[in-house]
């Protein structure tokens, strides 16, 4: 590829215009290749040295450019070139003034700084260089100590990287704050201006807050001329928003308050003596009650809000402890979350609340809980002034969903309101705005907010509340007729149903409000779905209650079952699961027989139409299949065994099994997915809920399992195997008979290897179109492990072939739960490699030197090295960061056991990863080395910690340097 200064401006440009995406995505991998390439640093130095021949765009192109080569591509200069190249970098910081180019350029220099180890006592060069330039200066000071909290950003080791960020911070640290105070001085002094005119007060503010870590907040503070400065600017306000200085000493504020937490009290009350008076002086109306967030300016409410929260939550202790003297700090904080605007910034509030709550509701902070319950109760109500939804459409869709989303926000603040107010005097806040709001208007936004509140505290009300939840009910059930009302208030009821079962007197009159919902609704979807959703929890929680109901709720689910949606239908069920559970044995068999021939008779209506079209009619007959499956939610037996006596169940579990059969093969319907899909799902919660008592079924599945998988490789019939190798494999807590459990056994290998012998006929180049089997797969020999370990082990053609596609297939997929089982699944198997076994089984307390041999032999001698290359590639390419532990754990046990193998000799680990860093490419021998030498170093100090936080460090960088885009 061709690369030349006119062809970067062509491309950049190209970016920025309005041709098509794919024209934009041709220029952007041009670039990205361009940053990437050796030739880069000698064009982007022609560039920077022309200092403003070119457009801007591309200065600025040239100046991202060398920072990123800098960061990743150091080795290509070599160390012959590094002292020549620190003295370029340094000039062109001189000549360029653009803030955006001088800023990159300083990054470039502090991350050579800190990479190039070999640069002796770098920092007084740099500042000698640059003191003819002291706004230049300031901003490599600035940047500087922020580099070095990022090891992510070098290709060091940790010991390297800390190292030597130690020493350079401690090399000029005094200094600098001499540097800073001499830079005030020379603000204020106006006979010195010209010397520093480019300097800025802002510059040196945002300086020092980059530093402000490095020191004691005890020293910081007393350095008058900067603690004036900070201060000084905050009570001048954002008079002059062009500078930015109010921010810029909002942030410094900010460190120093976060830094005090441990500081004494003295310290921290004159800290917070000087906030109040900060707020007095530029918020003097904030605690005025008539005044609202209108009156106040957008801008100081945010930067003193920043304040605020970071003191709060700094101090949450003294606050705690000592509540005289920080009321007046927690009520401003109140201020700042009832009268500001901007929801954005009154979130910034909540972790206060909640950090503050988790003291409060401690036996030791008992009285201070006392003085601050007044706030929390106001905070309750300004928080259901924020819930209002405006009396005005959104402006988009995209305004309505964040209000929404920062709505559930707020109910976490009520949920900490309520566990330090109590019950009853949460509860009467959103009642007496309710009983406000129907004296005076019926307008629904101000009744829907504390309807939505009420419903937000349900979770921290007792069901022993006696007093304030009967009277919100009754009002609640009688609220005027509005589909937001009615949506809200049929939601509150859902939540309140573990109270309801405590007070059964209530249940009638909230049922039929329910019922109703389902009348008045029609086609209103939420409404709909609310009631269902309502009538399920009433089902689930008060069903003792509703035994004798039954059959009342089966004609009420045929009058309305029409109308509702199936998502609906299926809440419905998963209701009426609950009731039948509680029904006698005598009477639940007929109950579900009747529920299930709703379903039976309607399936039985849609096969023949299914026969002639199955497009149209398969998911029809899935979704009443899956109602049977929500039948069975709650349904348990009424035995543990059945030895202890018969199952009332039974009976209808095989005439369903029989009326489901007859679809699946007397019709020819093993080739349906769906149908199986859902068929399979139900067969799964049958045997993990019935367990043996499905033993009757068990051949005629197993059949079928085994024919369906065979002739259709759906990977739902595996997924289903799966649970009969859990039930029928377990026989350590159901009495499974050995010949039971071997002829589980030869099931689940006989599932395994029908798809093993499918997998090497896949077309591996489109691996991802099969990767529902691959998974289920997984699943079910992870599940086979579990309960025949030693048959699994000592299986050598299974157990090497289910290794072997893993180390295929595993960096390949890009489905989430798909590689991850797949590295469970060689974990499992790995583990088993140690002497202590991976499961708690009383059947093996160590692992028989037989099977660790199989596990070293087949598995870490033999395939050792592939699996720990197709692991690395994941790690680089296709697995989720949530993954990343989880594979490294898998490589690091196999570097154990190989060491051990080997005699405690960890070279053939070194080995395995100088063939994976060769397989990814794109590394120098720096990079191969500092990750080998920890590997090794680890190995043999035992230090297992330092193996895993090597590759982690190692794969961020190489992600980094190689995979994520380096154009911004």
């Amino acid at each position: 590829m061709s690369y030349n200064i006119e062809n970067l401006k062509t491309a950049l440009d190209c970016i920025s215009s309005n041709i098509s995406q794919d024209k934009k995505n041709e220029a952007l991998r041009y670039l990205e290749q361009f940053q990437k390439s050796n030739e880069s640093w000698s064009i982007c130095h022609e560039i920077l040295v022309a200092n403003g021949q070119y457009p801007l765009s591309v200065d600025i192109f040239a100046s991202q450019t060398l920072r990123n080569k800098v960061t990743y591509d150091l080795s290509q200069l070599g160390s012959d070139n590094l002292s020549q190249f620190k003295d370029s970098l340094l000039y062109l910081i001189s000549i360029h003034s653009h803030k955006l180019i001088i800023t990159q350029l300083n990054v470039a220099l502090a991350r050579l700084t800190i990479q190039h180890l070999q640069w002796i006592n770098p920092l007084p060069e740099i500042i000698e260089f640059l003191n003819p330039f002291p706004s230049k200066l300031l901003e490599f000071l600035k940047i500087l100590p922020e580099e070095t909290l990022d090891i992510g950003s070098t290709p060091l080791t940790e010991n390297e990287f800390n190292s030597r960020t130690h020493e350079l911070i401690e090399s000029i640290r005094e200094d600098v704050l001499k540097f800073l105070v001499t830079c005030i001085e020379m603000l204020k002094n106006r006979q010195q201006l010209s010397q520093a005119s480019n300097i800025s007060l802002e510059q040196v503010l945002r300086c020092l807050s980059s530093w402000s870590f490095e020191f004691s907040v005890d020293q910081l503070i007393s350095i008058q001329p900067l603690t004036s400065a900070i201060f000084e600017s905050l009570m001048n306000g954002n008079e002059d928003d062009s500078t930015g200085i109010f921010d810029a000493a909002v942030d410094c504020l900010t460190v120093i308050i976060r830094e005090s937490r441990d500081s004494t009290p003295q310290l921290v009350n004159s800290l917070c003596e000087q906030l109040l008076l900060l707020q007095g002086k530029l918020l003097p109306t904030l605690l005025n009650p008539t005044t609202s967030g209108e009156d106040l300016d957008d801008d100081l409410m945010e930067g003193m809000t920043r304040l605020f929260v970071e003191a709060g939550e700094a101090w949450v202790i003294f606050i705690s402890k000592s509540p005289q003297q920080f009321e007046k700090l927690v009520i401003a904080l109140l201020m700042f979350t009832s009268k500001n605007s901007d929801l954005d910034v009154v979130e910034y509030t909540f972790p206060f609340w909640f950090n503050l709550k988790l003291n409060l509701v401690l036996p030791r902070y008992q009285e201070s809980r006392k003085i601050y319950i007044p706030i929390y109760v106001e905070l309750i109500r300004c928080i259901i002034r924020h819930l209002r939804y405006p009396s005005v459409e959104f402006s988009s869709k995209e305004n309505e969903d964040k209000f929404k989303d920062f709505r559930y926000h707020m109910g976490d603040v009520l949920k900490d309101c309520t566990a330090v107010v109590g019950a009853s005097k949460a509860l009467a806040q959103p009642l007496e705005i309710i009983q406000e709001t129907l004296a005076n208007s019926n307008e629904w936004q101000s009744l829907e907010a504390p309807l939505f509140s009420l419903r937000t505290m349900a979770q921290e009300i007792s069901s022993t509340e006696n007093t304030l939840l009967p009277q919100i009910f009754n009002i609640l059930i009688n609220l005027p007729e509005h589909p937001k009302i009615r949506y809200a208030s049929t939601l509150v009821l859902g939540r309140y149903t573990e109270w309801t079962a405590k007070h059964p007197d209530m249940l009638q009159v909230q049922l039929q409000y329910i019922f109703k919902g389902f009348e008045v609704a029609g086609s209103n979807r939420e409404i709909l779905t609310a009631s269902s959703h309502a009538l399920m929890y009433f089902c689930a929680d008060c069903s003792e209650f509703l035994v004798d109901y039954i059959e009342q709720l089966f004609d009420f689910y045929l009058k309305i079952k029409n109308i509702v949606d199936i998502e609906s239908q299926f809440e419905l069920y998963q209701g009426f699961s609950a009731v039948l559970n509680k029904q006698p044995s005598d009477k639940v068999l007929a109950l579900s027989q009747q529920l299930l021939s709703y379903d039976l008779n309607e399936i039985s209506e849609l096969v023949p139409k299914w026969q002639t079209n199955r497009d149209s009619f398969s998911a029809k007959i899935a979704d009443k299949i899956d109602l049977i499956f929500a039948m069975f939610e709650e349904l348990k037996p009424r035995f543990e065994y059945p030895d202890q006596g018969s199952e009332p169940l039974a009976p209808l579990i095989v005439s369903l099994w029989d009326f489901l059969k007859h679809i699946l093969i007397d019709l020819k319907g093993l080739t349906d997915n769906i149908i199986v899909e859902r068929t399979t799902k139900l067969l799964r919660r049958l045997f993990e809920k019935f367990h043996i008592f499905c033993e009757p079924i068990l051949s005629s599945v197993v059949e079928f399992l085994v024919d369906g998988y065979s002739n259709t490789g759906f990977g739902s019939y595996l997924w289903c195997s799966a649970s009969l190798i859990v039930v029928f494999g377990d026989d350590e807590s159901l009495p499974i008979s050995p010949q039971l459990k071997s002829e589980i056994w030869r099931f689940g290998c006989a599932q395994s290897l029908t798809f093993i012998m499918s997998f090497a006929s896949l077309d591996h180049s489109n691996i991802n179109d099969y990767y529902e089997q691959i998974m289920d797969f997984f699943a079910m020999v992870s599940d086979l492990i579990m309960f025949y370990p030693k048959e699994f082990i000592l299986s050598t053609d299974l157990l090497g072939n289910v290794v072997d596609i893993a180390i295929a297939s595993v960096h390949k997929l890009e489905n989430y739960d798909a590689y991850t089982f797949i590295i469970r699944c060689l974990d499992d198997i790995i583990s088993w490699g140690f002497r202590t076994p991976p499961i708690s089984t009383i059947s093996i307390e160590s692992v028989p030197d037989e099977w660790r041999q199989q596990i070293l032999q087949e598995i870490v001698i033999g395939r050792g090295a592939a699996i720990v290359t197709s692991l690395f590639s994941g790690l680089v390419t296709n697995f989720n960061e949530t993954t990343h532990s989880d594979a490294i754990s898998c490589i690091v046990k196999l570097f154990r056991l190989a060491t051990e193998a080997n005699n405690n000799e960890p070279s053939i680990c070194r080995q395995w990863v100088i063939e994976a860093v060769n397989y990814l490419g794109h590394t120098t021998s720096k990079e191969r080395d500092d990750l080998c030498n920890s590997v090794v170093s680890g190995l043999n100090k035992r230090d297992f910690r330092k193996i895993r936080e090597g590759i982690r460090l190692f794969v961020n960088w190489y992600l980094r340097k190689n995979v994520e885009s380096r154009y911004q």
